[in-house]
């Protein structure tokens, strides 16, 4: 569903006065929560490295950062003044979103930084948006948002009802989840994912 239909199929399950704005607020909460907690999709950033450049921006939170490979050479996070792992490669973070490099590269490397993360989802900026989140269970951000509006009106027994629904597509989510995790995949790095 796109960003239209979501707000209808909430229009349509609790009438409500808010603006479509407000709304897609909430949508976008909603979907950085589920993001957090439920669904951790995993994504690959690569950077050409820079010759004297230790400093990165990312672009995203250091919380979503799984892996740094530099140059094929996994290296190690160290955010503790003093301690320096073995061998020698590290990365650290400057601030949230400024990822620094030690030793700092002496060459330009195309592509040869490798970033794992997990996925941030992107902002609903218009009703012909998208979600990030799982396509098959769009109808969760619609339970979730319902409950928001429904609690913003203190109407908590019909917001406990959507929450309700909430809570059953939630159980077939991780339920779908759980069938599709009963094998592995080896990245080219030879580590497990």
């Amino acid at each position: 569903m796109n960003v239209q239909q979501i707000l209808d199929e909430i229009q349509e399950k609790y009438p409500h006065g808010l603006s479509d704005a407000s709304v897609m607020r909430k949508l976008d909460e909603i979907q950085k929560e589920l993001f957090r907690t439920i669904y951790k999709p995993v994504v690959i950033d690569v950077m050409d490295i820079v010759n004297d450049a230790e400093f990165y921006i990312l672009g995203y939170s250091n919380t979503k950062v799984i892996d740094v490979t530099v140059n094929g050479v996994e290296y190690t996070e160290a955010n503790i003044k003093g301690v320096s792992p073995s061998p020698p490669y590290f990365y650290w973070f400057v601030s949230d979103t400024v990822l620094g490099l030690y030793p700092t590269p002496d060459t330009d490397i195309a592509d040869g930084l490798v970033i794992t993360r997990y996925k941030v989802p992107q902002l609903l900026e218009s009703t012909s948006s998208i979600p990030d989140f799982d396509y098959d269970f769009h109808m969760m951000l619609v339970y979730y948002a319902c409950k928001i509006i429904a609690e913003n009106y203190k109407d908590f027994d019909t917001a406990n009802g959507f929450f309700t629904q909430y809570n059953a597509l939630l159980k077939s989510f991780n339920m779908s989840k759980q069938a599709t995790q009963d094998y592995y995949i080896q990245n080219v790095y030879g580590r497990l994912v």
